[in-house]
């Protein structure tokens, strides 16, 4: 990542998002979006398991921030600990911050990559369910990585998924002049800004290091086996809206508005006292509470 882009969302995370910068800088996890140099040997940096015996475990996709649903992993735990479940938990992170498109040894074959080491893992810790969790660009390796392993739902929030789309010139404008977000939403306004601006970066740097990647194949993929989805999108937040209701006509895609324009969604619904609810419903497949009609964008 751009020198001033990392130094930018260092800045914003630090004034807004304390908790997690703090978590960030701990982790030492401020480093440049390609990542490490070279080749990972040590499998513990992009995966780890937690077989605790029980029937359903938890595949966590960490976004482009290296945490799990824009929390640390001992957060998040906690979080659907908290739902009343019993879990195994399989914690996936994309090393390169390349959108899981670089494996840990540099080459290019990332999303076969992640897919054989969730698959391995998964048979495993051999439970009865396998559910794939992510936020933003967490979310979208969870529509792509469940296209070829044994993932049989997903709960994703604001995933940008597909990503091409997503770090669009479109979205990009969009984000950009939405005067009004910045004048009475400071922080979203500059929080959608930069995820869209490190998506929009993210795209052209695997570009460079990858070649051009089909922009219709992350769709393709997760259509192969069209696994279950609840996703979760910020009503308020055009960006994040707009690229949701994409996905409208996917029947295994159950659209969940929420109040919020945010991208970090999920801190809204803790806010409102409604992330647990919303996840403990979504952790046993119910729709019970998904309004009859969106908010609209703003």
């Amino acid at each position: 990542m751009s020198r001033w882009l990392n130094a930018s969302m260092r800045a914003f995370m630090r004034r807004f998002m304390p908790g997690i910068a703090a978590a960030l800088e701990e982790e030492n996890q401020f480093g440049r979006l390609e990542g490490p140099e070279g080749s990972l040997t040590d499998t513990t940096l992009y995966l780890q398991v937690e077989d605790n015996g029980a029937e359903t475990t938890i595949v966590a996709f960490a976004g482009m921030a290296v945490l799990y649903a824009a929390m640390p992993r001992f957060e998040f735990k906690k979080m659907l600990q908290e739902t009343g479940g019993t879990y195994n938990f399989i914690f996936v992170r994309d090393v390169f911050r390349s959108s899981y498109r670089r494996a840990p040894d540099g080459s290019g074959d990332g999303i076969a990559f992640y897919r054989r080491i969730v698959s391995e893992a998964l048979q495993h810790v051999g439970a009865k369910e396998n559910i794939a969790i992510g936020m933003s660009g967490g979310g979208e390796a969870a529509f792509r990585i469940s296209g070829g392993a044994p993932i049989h739902r997903i709960i994703a929030f604001n995933p940008a998924f597909p990503l091409e789309r997503y770090g669009s010139w479109s979205n990009l404008f969009h984000a950009a002049l939405s005067l009004k977000k910045l004048i009475c939403e400071p922080g979203a306004y500059v929080e959608v800004l930069l995820v869209i601006l490190s998506v929009f970066y993210l795209l052209k740097h695997n570009k460079k290091l990858l070649g051009r990647e089909d922009p219709e194949l992350p769709l393709r993929d997760y259509l192969q086996r069209a696994v279950p989805a609840t996703l979760f999108y910020s009503a308020q937040c055009r960006p994040d809206a707009r690229q949701a209701r994409s996905l409208n006509g996917i029947s295994s895609v159950l659209l969940c508005p929420v109040e919020s324009k945010r991208h970090n969604c999920l801190a809204d619904m803790k806010k409102q006292g409604v992330d647990r609810l919303f996840l403990k419903e979504a952790l046993r497949g119910a729709d019970s509470f998904r309004p009859k009609t969106a908010p609209t964008t703003s």
